[in-house]
């Protein structure tokens, strides 16, 4: 009997799923330290650092997120235009704060570095935001991006990190579920990674630290109460984000070069 239990014992040790996150100082640097906190005076979510270059005596620092996450930040509005002497429609953008979170003992968050920030780009079809950093110093702790043919498949793990409830970067692991659900004809990947409200605008990674998408959403059931399903979690996939900044002009920031908008 002690025998087969052993066996038992090994058995299970052999087929027993196991996970390939990082942990320690590599999770965290990987995982955790390139996400922000993005607040506007109207609410908050979370951002990813996906670029820090220097360029001549400074550095040039940006965050994607959602727009649903600045969209308190932008405003079009009905102004009156004293040279055609009529009313005409202007945009105004304010300006959005980024926390990139300070940790001592590796994971015990201890404040943040607060930093003013603009809007470069958004987009609310697309559900995205582009924010630059006024500020000159580097980020040290940016996220890795894929090469624009860079595949994953259902299965792969997963790992969402994001400001949940707005409290510090919260990562949770799971699995790519599905992908190209589409949601009104634009389509987003699904992941088992728990996301919650706050998650928004935050970073989906594989688990070589690859980030691959920006949680946007959430399926809600409920007759009267809309409760989350957090383990459906839909995420925009890094193509359509490129795609994206391809068309604003920005597709130096995942080609890793140090170039001025035009």
């Amino acid at each position: 009997m002690k025998r087969l239990i052993i066996a038992f014992a090994i058995v299970l040790i052999m087929v027993a799923p196991g996970t390939a996150c990082f942990t320690g100082i590599d999770g965290h640097i990987a995982y955790i330290y390139p996400v922000v906190r993005v607040t506007t005076g109207g609410g908050g979510g979370s951002g990813t650092v996906v670029y820090s270059k220097e360029s001549g005596s400074v550095w040039q620092t940006y965050v994607i997120t959602n727009h649903h996450v600045i969209a308190d930040a932008i405003s079009i509005r009905s102004e009156w235009d004293s040279i055609k002497k009529e009313e005409v429609k202007v945009e105004r953008r304010s300006v959005v704060y980024v926390e990139i979170f300070k940790y001592r003992n590796i994971s015990e968050p201890t404040g943040t570095l607060k930093v003013e920030a603009t809007i470069e780009a958004y987009s609310e079809v697309n559900d995205l935001g582009l924010i630059k950093l006024r500020y000159d110093d580097q980020v040290e702790y940016v996220a890795k991006l894929p090469k624009k043919d860079f595949k994953y498949n259902v299965l792969d793990e997963s790992i969402s990190v994001g400001c949940s409830l707005l409290f510090p970067p919260i990562p949770a692991t799971g699995t790519i579920s599905r992908k190209n659900v589409l949601i009104d004809s634009i389509p987003f990947d699904m992941s088992s990674s728990q996301i919650i409200y706050g998650n928004s605008g935050g970073a989906m990674f594989l688990e070589d630290g690859t980030w691959i998408g920006v949680p946007s959403m959430v399926p809600v059931t409920g007759w009267f109460v809309a409760i989350p399903i957090t383990h459906m979690g839909l995420f925009i996939p890094f193509s359509r984000v490129y795609e994206w900044l391809d068309s604003e002009g920005y597709s130096y920031i995942y080609r890793g070069v140090v170039e001025t908008k035009d």
